[in-house]
């Protein structure tokens, strides 16, 4: 059973959907998998430029699928982490592959859940949507990166008071942390992340894959190192042919 589908809906978009939709898109093994498999093919398909990730049904990710920890109960210490290695690669692929990841968060996004919609560039909610993290009261830690994630877009204290008070937050205050760019009605939400990810997939390719590195450096570097990653690429980007040509058309203009 396929948990994962991926459609093409527009020139150079690619529309990646979670499919498991009884279970509110849950987090199991094969979900897991299906997705890292559907995310690194896109990784290297360069006729790929932006890719839109949501969840079928009225959830995003519900996170980790408790009903299989259950059956998970007799895995060693070694099997658990080597099951947490392959699922990380998830959030590393997202925010490492050259392509721009429009989240189009559409119900509840909870615990790896609500880290996967926050490790995409451009996450947007509906009104519908809901953030949580629920680690805590399963006797559990964060995973999937959120307490890198939740700490420096929403801030220190705002993460802590999230996680240990097991707060579930709207659409409208995830927007309000910078947790979510845009809120949506639910029928609008899904033509949006397209219209975005075709905006974003117009850009010269090795421009917009350099800019994404840099913004995703910029989250831990300091100034100094930027301004020297920033002259180093901006020189090469000074030299091709994408910059003449556009160059050249505003002169035109």
């Amino acid at each position: 059973m396929g948990f994962v589908s991926t459609r093409f809906p527009a020139p150079g978009v690619a529309l990646v959907t979670l499919d498991r939709p009884e279970r509110m898109n849950a987090l199991s093994m094969a979900v897991a998998e299906a997705l890292l498999a559907s995310l690194e093919a896109l990784r290297d398909n360069g006729d790929v430029q932006a890719v839109v990730l949501t969840g079928a049904g009225r959830g995003f990710c519900a996170g980790g699928d408790v009903k299989e920890m259950v059956l998970n109960r007799g895995k060693s210490l070694a099997e658990r982490q080597a099951d947490l290695a392959l699922m990380h690669r998830i959030p590393r692929v997202i925010t490492e592959m050259p392509q721009v990841v429009v989240a189009a968060v559409n119900g509840p996004a909870i615990g790896a859940g609500f880290a996967l919609a926050l490790a995409c560039d451009l996450p947007l909610a509906s009104r519908e949507a809901r953030f949580g993290t629920a680690f805590l009261k399963q006797g559990l830690v964060s995973d999937f990166g959120l307490s890198y994630l939740l700490t420096r877009l929403a801030g220190p204290l705002a993460a802590r008071r999230i996680i240990y008070l097991d707060q579930t937050l709207g659409a409208e205050e995830a927007h309000r942390l910078g947790l979510a760019g845009e809120v949506l009605a639910p029928e609008a939400l899904l033509p949006r992340a397209l219209a975005l990810a075709e905006q974003v997939a117009a850009w010269a390719p090795e421009a917009r894959a350099a800019m994404k590195l840099l913004l995703r450096e910029a989250e831990t570097e300091r100034l100094p190192q930027m301004l020297d990653a920033e002259a180093d690429m901006q020189a090469r980007f000074i030299l091709s042919r994408e910059h003449a040509e556009a160059v050249d058309a505003f002169h035109r203009k």
